[in-house]
């Protein structure tokens, strides 16, 4: 608890954070589209895990098997391309939270988390 009694709490499915998340993944999408054909390539995801791990102050240079894992966790409806619709849904369940309620974030769109 801190010193001032403040405990900040965070709600997860608001309809103000989904459409942040929706514009998190629209910029996100947009920045590593490079030739703008409406999906992720292959060879866009090498540059978009080097910059993850540079945000973290790591040099990381991923190998084929690094890219190919990584495009199967990008893909979630596993159609084969990594579209925005894809990217939206990790925003939406990593930085809102289980909005349907059963996605298995662990939290129900109602609960809050508090220190």
């Amino acid at each position: 608890m801190y010193s001032s009694g403040y405990r900040p709490t965070v709600s997860y499915g608001q309809a103000g954070d989904i459409e942040n998340a929706k514009l998190v993944a629209k910029r996100l999408f947009e920045m590593y589209d490079k030739d703008r054909n409406n999906m992720i390539d292959l060879y866009e995801i090498a540059p978009m895990m080097q910059d993850a791990y540079r945000s973290m102050n790591r040099s990381f240079q991923p190998s084929k098997l690094d890219v190919d894992s990584y495009s199967r966790i990008l893909d979630r409806n596993s159609d084969g391309k990594i579209t925005l619709q894809d990217i939206e849904a990790l925003c939406m369940r990593y930085l809102v939270g289980d909005v349907s309620g059963t996605a298995g974030s662990g939290l129900k769109t109602s609960q809050t988390i508090k220190p």
